[in-house]
């Protein structure tokens, strides 16, 4: 039992000392990333999610807008552009 224990703390370790890659590639912050993906859709930001498209890395921003409707825009992660918004 305490080799498992022991087994679980190392890995938790390594997993916590790993960077995250997404975060270091990104040059836009998810402020900006927020407010752009807001002049597409005015409403309320619910989530911003750094991650990679393809090589790319790029932020998804879901919007609630004013009357209900969820929409998903995809922010280039360094030059803050849009690259796709539904």
């Amino acid at each position: 039992m305490q080799r498992l224990f022991t087994l679980l703390t190392l890995l938790a370790c390594l997993i916590l000392s790993v960077p995250n890659q997404a975060k270091e590639n990104h040059t836009v912050d998810k402020q900006a990333a927020a407010l752009t993906a807001m002049q597409r859709f005015p409403g309320k930001v619910v989530s911003v999610n750094p991650g990679y498209q393809g090589e790319t890395p790029v932020y998804r921003v879901k919007v609630l807008d004013d009357h209900g409707g969820l929409h998903t825009v995809v922010i280039h992660g360094q030059s803050g552009e849009i690259l796709s918004a539904h």
